[in-house]
């Protein structure tokens, strides 16, 4: 890998739980952690949270536990490394399923949100949004998240929106309604707001041509990551030198369309350490 000049990541919560931050689905892991009589903790991470006040109330919860620790979390030596990767210009794109947002406070792995449809892009893409930004249901705006404000059942109003209406009641123009803020993460079942612009990157990556690919922390349950993984693992294998890389505790899945040329079983921090 010293020798690669265009690496392709793919990151998941596992690159985080030294961090402090649980994964998903270990025994540990949110889905278990968060389950209860009524609900599995996965059902907290579906669209249809919105539909249902308990279940919204104790997302809330969950979004302010999560961005505390998220916030007091210091990055691991993983997190370190990639950084360094792109500091010497051979980290062609880190895509993190990460809502934690911990790479993107190192100053080489920053991002931009919203995601632009067009270059240039960001070295990191956040393929499931992060809990360090909060958007509008309506309008559309994008700020700082303020976990504060999410507590109980009821979503917080826009602010932008709140001054709009005040604005139109002074001209005399009717009431167009306040939209509800939420966290700018994506849930099951929902679009992502930056679908197209994620498109558009791993179309523009795959046509650099990447000679390496490490899928690393994650178990490629999410059918659009496994999507970009299967076709930049085609790519990389199909340069001369090209190397496929999976670093986890577990064994890949089973899919010829992965192919792995090197399978570390094991802690991505012992790699980082390499």
């Amino acid at each position: 890998l010293r020798k690669k000049k265009k690496i392709v990541v793919i990151a998941g919560a596992g690159i985080s739980v030294r961090a402090g931050i649980p994964d998903f689905r270990s025994s540990d892991g949110l889905f278990n952690t968060l389950k209860t009589a009524k609900n599995s903790g996965k059902d907290l991470f579906d669209a249809s949270v919105y539909k249902d006040d308990e279940l919204t109330s104790s997302f809330h919860d969950m979004v302010r536990e999560l961005h505390g620790k998220a916030a007091r979390a210091k990055p691991t030596q993983f997190h370190h490394l990639l950084a360094t990767l792109a500091t010497e210009g051979r980290l062609l794109r880190l895509y993190s399923q990460n809502v934690d947002c911990i790479e993107t406070r190192l100053e080489p792995l920053v991002t931009a949100v919203p995601l632009q449809t067009k270059g240039p892009w960001p070295r990191t893409i956040q393929v499931h949004g992060g809990l360090e930004k909060m958007n509008c249901s309506k309008c559309g705006w994008v700020g700082p998240l303020e976990p504060e404000r999410f507590v109980g059942a009821e979503p917080p109003d826009c602010n932008e929106c709140l001054e709009m209406e005040s604005v139109r009641g002074i001209v005399g123009k009717r009431s167009l309604g306040v939209g509800k803020l939420r966290p700018r993460i994506v849930l099951y079942n929902e679009f992502h707001p930056d679908a197209d612009a994620i498109g558009a990157v791993a179309e523009a990556d795959i046509k650099a041509r990447p000679d390496a690919i490490i899928v690393v922390g994650t178990s490629l349950k999410v059918p659009g990551v496994k999507r970009i993984v299967q076709e930049m693992c085609k790519t990389v294998r199909d340069y001369r030198g090209g190397v496929t890389v999976w670093v986890n505790e577990h064994d890949p899945p089973p899919a010829k369309d992965y192919n792995f040329d090197l399978v570390v079983r094991g802690d991505c921090e012992e790699v980082a350490r390499l």
